[in-house]
């Protein structure tokens, strides 16, 4: 079979694409770059699937890019959510599923850091150990009868009380490097005597008895991202390990404080496959000359009208994004106001990216749906942030609740 894509994602050709790295702290910078000029190297070498994935978390883990969120008292790097949308922007522009795979990891870190989801001593014990073993999570609470986890409801996936711990019971979809992590952070609706049936939060270490993976990931989109589903059959959780159970069956509500790392990680992630996009569409209009053009197709002013569009939409979606990203890690903003845009900002990005790929491949013609490009590969895996929460309808639908609250106690007063 022929190597796809090789040659991987070309430099970037404007300093205004990496204008951002200022903002973030070098050393993050420093292991950000290196990590992307290495997977680039893997995916030009023609590695596909889950092996081009393995050996991209291989790269990630001995760099020290999954201690990016950690905190230094814990011997992590400490970034912030600006470091990690700088990071992760970085990595995404190599290979877009493994940017999707890192953040899920760096992400879930940083937002339970702050979420108060976790017994500070249990999340400090393991978290220490994350940066000895190289371990690697994810959030796994997908599930194909519940839809988003964020439309609320309770999972399939269930957890009845054991002789010293818990037994889970269920599937998780969408579990996003799944044959290659070390955790996984499980939701199930507890079931127990005397309380009423609540979500409840458990740490299951891979390769656990009962743990299976089913390779059912077949997608438009991050292909590479081993996205396979999770199947539970009785397998047993330590009381150790059980990350929260409410004694009442009440509901735990995370603090508005994880809004950042949902939404503006996800928004650097895709932002950075729709910068390779964009990245491979100059240099393409810059380089191609058809025989009867006798010269670049980048002088054409149809052609410059697209680029010139896909700048715009990536000026406006990466400023949008990481000045969000910066006011929220800087204090610069009331946190309920930024809270409340980041479900824009993310909708604005993972669009705007959408529209890139669109627009690049326009400039392309059919040349950007060969395999050997790295355009067909960027066109598919952008549509994927689509179906991150927060999605627009629920972004648009707060920001329209907002607007009509706020003119109705303006007019209310006076």
């Amino acid at each position: 079979m022929p190597a796809r894509h090789r040659g991987g994602t070309r430099a970037c050709y404007s300093a205004s694409m990496d204008s951002y790295d200022f903002l973030a702290d070098p050393r993050i910078v420093a292991v950000a770059d290196d990590a992307a000029a290495r997977i680039a190297q893997r995916v030009a070498g023609g590695e596909q699937g889950d092996a081009l994935l393995g050996g991209c978390i291989d790269v990630l883990r001995a760099g020290g890019y999954l201690s990016l969120t950690i905190p230094e008292r814990l011997d992590g790097m400490g970034g912030s959510v600006l470091d990690a949308c700088v990071a992760q922007e970085k990595v995404s522009r190599a290979l877009g599923s493994a940017g999707l795979a890192a953040n899920m990891h760096v992400q879930y870190i940083g937002a339970s850091l702050v979420s108060g989801l976790w017994r500070q001593e249990m999340l400090d014990a393991f978290l220490r150990r994350a940066v000895e073993r190289g371990y690697l999570i994810n959030n796994c609470q997908a599930e194909a009868e519940m839809g988003s986890p964020a439309r609320g409801g309770l999972p399939a996936t269930t957890a009845t009380r054991a002789d010293g711990g818990w037994r889970i019971n269920g599937r998780k979809q969408w579990a996003t490097a799944s044959s290659f992590l070390t955790h996984y952070a499980v939701s199930a609706t507890v079931l127990a005597d005397r309380v009423p049936a609540h979500l409840g939060q458990f740490l299951v270490t891979a390769g656990t008895h009962g743990i299976s993976i089913d390779p059912a990931w077949h997608s438009l989109s991050m292909r590479e991202s081993a996205s396979h589903d999770l199947v539970f059959e009785d397998v047993f959780v330590p009381d150790e390990d059980v990350i929260r159970v409410s004694p009442t069956g009440e509901t735990f509500m995370a603090s508005p404080e994880v809004a950042p790392w949902h939404g503006l990680t996800f928004s650097a992630t895709y932002l950075g496959i729709a910068v390779a996009a964009r990245d491979w569409a100059v240099g393409f209009a810059a380089t191609r000359v058809p025989t009867n053009l006798g010269k670049p197709i980048g002088d054409l002013p149809a052609v410059r009208a697209k680029l010139g569009e896909i700048e715009a939409l990536l000026f406006s979606a990466r400023r949008l994004v990481f000045d969000v990203a910066r006011d929220w890690a800087e204090g610069r903003a009331d946190r309920a106001m930024l809270a409340a845009q980041v479900p824009l900002a993310k909708s604005h990005a993972t669009n705007a990216a959408v529209r890139v790929t669109d627009l690049a491949l326009r400039v392309a013609g059919g040349v950007g749906l060969a395999e050997a490009n790295p355009l067909e590969r960027c066109f598919r895996d952008v549509r994927a942030g689509l179906i991150h929460p927060p999605l627009d309808d629920v972004a648009l639908e707060g920001a329209a609740r907002r607007a009509l609250r706020e003119f109705k106690e303006t007019n209310d007063a006076g």
